[in-house]
Order: structure tokens, then C-alpha cells, then sequence
């Protein structure tokens, strides 16, 4: 064993077989070595668990269901599962890490005995794994690139309207013990089960942060963050059990939100779900700009696609990112999965 303990990296997956493969080999890949993976399917049909099996290396397992059962239940049977691991981290199936992310999380995490957890930024990358912006969890200047303690009261604050934690579930690495005493994943709030997980998380423990791109979070058609009604009644019942005394979601909170969730609608090529978004920012924010994004949304999605990408990458990525971004997602582009969806 490591001097800093044994990773087990769960991904949940369901019919997402050449994705899958992908995000599996971008963690045996890790620079840290000291590291098992446990795919948990969710009754793939598409030959996820002879894909695994194939693969080769003894740190690879599988944990397979007949039926689905959701993401929060198949990433907590990963994490009891996942014995004698000193730390669990989560990958959705569509996403990649680059190699040095979880070492960078771990000495991060050494330097400061306070936090048991630890998250990463990440760009968002269309089908393509061209880079359109950067998520951050905290905005303003760069934060020291070796890792940043985020103490607990001021974390909270950043999650009370939305999920601040960037990468959804692919950035986080957390100690199975706090895991396990926090209880996991939720299974009652829908499409939101991570961001609720972090709350709890961030009320027992400081989060070592490392403001660099280590995560590709990946924009494309079949992503289930696409289901912005679970999404919202998720922020709604979250705020509810975290914040009661909190005042309801603002209309400029869920217009900014509907505009984020059209735009990532766009780069995913789903037309009539980015017009929607749209049409429905307008009408929260009372803006009637939002209408013509709806109707190019649905006419010249390419063009705006084109112009989106233009404005995510002028107020959201970083000097320099794209480039650090690219040394590690480019040697992927020349890689051949079958079904690759492009």
C-alpha cells in the first residue's frame, strides 16, 4: 500500500459500453497507481460486462445489477463494495480525468489534516473533447494550483443555490470513512443525489481544492444532467432540507439556470430542448433577448453553437487552461472506441 492509501474509483454506468471504456482506461492510466476501479452496471444490455472483463487489468471489477437502480444506489453499493480502500472517487461513465488528477488530489489532502475531501475544476468538452469553458468552484482570481483549503461555512454558502462543485460527480475524492458515516448517497433526490451528498459532506469537513483542469466533463446528447425538470424540483427539495429558512429560488437564479441548461442543450445538439430552456429563461428573467437564442437554437444551431462557444470561452476559461487541457485530451481524440459518439 501507498503512503497515502488505496483509491477506489466507482462508475456507475448503464448502456454506455464504448464511453465506458474510455473512462476506464483514463484511470488505470492515473499517475497513482494504488488504485481499484469498480464499475457498477446498472442491467447494461449493450455488452458493458464482457467489455469489461476484457479488459485486463486485475484493479478493474465489475458490479452488475439485472435491473437499473439509479446512479445514487449503484455509487453506494460501489462504496461498500470497495473494502479496505482508504478513499473513494466517483467518474460518470462519459466523462476522463487526466492522468495526474488524483494524485494531485491526494498530496493536496496530505498537506492539511482538516479536510477528508477533496475536488478538482474541469472543462466541459462537446462530443468532439474540444474544450468550450471551464467550471470552477470558486470564480475570480486563480487559487494556488497545488490545492486550496475551502473551509466548511464558506463551501456551504457556494452551495445554497446550485451545485458549485465542479464536474458533478467526476471531480470528487472523499475518505470511505466520512463517506460511509455520512451515509452516502441519497436515494430520493433525483438528479441532484450528488450535489446533495456534498452538503453533507461540506458540514463535517474543509474541502481540499485544486483549481486546475483535471476532469473533462463531457457534453453530448445521452447525458442525464439533460433532465432539468429533475434537476430543478432536486434544487427545490434540497434548499428545503439544507436551508429552510431560505427564501424561495429566485426568477434571475432560475432564468440563469435555464439559460446554462439551454446552452448546454445546444452544444449537445438537442434543438428542441435548448429552445425550450430558452423560451423558459425568458419568461423567468423577463428577457426578451432569450427568444432569439430560441429560435436559432432551432433554425442555425450551428451558428449557434459557434457563437456560444465564443462567449463560454471569453468569460469562462481561463488563461492557459486550454492549453494544459489539450496535452492531455488530445492524445484522445486519436484513439478508436466503437460507437464513439461523435
Amino acid at each position: 500500500m501507498s503512503k497515502h492509501g488505496t483509491v477506489a474509483v466507482i462508475i456507475p454506468t448503464l448502456n454506455r459500453r464504448d464511453l465506458l471504456l474510455q473512462a476506464v482506461t483514463s484511470v488505470i492510466e492515473q499517475n497513482y497507481s494504488d488504485l481499484c476501479c469498480i464499475v457498477v452496471d446498472n442491467g447494461s444490455t449493450d455488452g458493458t460486462a464482457e467489455a469489461v472483463g476484457a479488459i485486463g487489468d486485475p484493479r478493474v471489477s465489475l458490479l452488475a445489477f439485472d435491473a437499473p437502480v439509479g446512479a445514487a444506489a449503484a455509487r453506494n453499493a460501489g462504496i461498500r463494495a470497495a473494502a479496505g480502500a482508504s478513499w473513494v472517487s466517483f467518474l460518470d461513465s462519459d466523462d476522463l480525468w487526466a492522468p495526474a488528477k488524483l494524485e494531485s488530489q491526494l498530496t493536496a489532502l496530505s498537506r492539511d489534516a482538516q479536510a477528508r475531501w477533496s475536488a478538482t475544476a474541469c472543462v466541459h468538452v462537446g462530443a468532439d473533447l474540444k474544450v468550450r469553458s471551464a467550471n470552477r468552484l470558486l470564480p475570480g482570481p486563480l487559487l494556488a494550483p497545488e490545492g486550496s483549503l475551502v473551509g466548511s461555512q464558506e463551501l456551504l454558502g457556494l452551495l445554497k443555490e446550485s451545485n458549485r462543485v465542479p464536474g458533478g460527480g467526476s471531480s470528487v475524492l472523499v475518505s470511505r470513512a466520512l463517506a460511509l458515516d455520512v451515509g452516502g448517497f441519497s436515494l430520493d433526490v433525483a438528479a441532484s443525489e450528488d450535489w446533495e451528498l456534498w452538503l453533507r459532506l461540506a458540514k463535517r469537513s474543509p474541502i481540499a481544492y485544486i483549481d486546475r483542469p483535471l476532469v473533462a466533463w463531457r457534453m453530448w446528447e445521452g447525458q442525464t444532467s439533460g433532465d432539468e425538470k429533475a434537476q430543478l424540483s432536486g434544487a427545490n427539495l434540497l434548499r428545503a432540507r439544507h436551508f429552510p429558512d431560505s427564501a424561495p429560488l429566485s426568477s434571475k437564479y432560475l432564468a440563469r439556470w435555464q439559460r446554462e441548461t439551454a446552452r448546454r442543450h445546444v452544444a449537445a445538439g438537442n434543438r428542441a430542448l435548448a429552445a425550450r430552456n430558452y423560451l423558459r429563461a425568458a419568461w423567468a428573467g423577463r428577457d426578451p433577448g432569450q427568444l432569439a437564442y430560441a429560435g436559432a437554437a432551432l433554425v442555425s444551431p450551428s451558428l449557434t453553437d459557434k457563437r456560444l462557444r465564443h462567449i463560454e470561452r471569453s468569460r469562462g476559461l481561463p488563461d492557459g487552461w486550454e492549453a494544459e487541457a489539450e496535452q492531455w485530451l488530445a492524445p484522445w481524440r486519436d484513439r478508436r472506441f466503437v460507437n464513439f459518439p461523435v
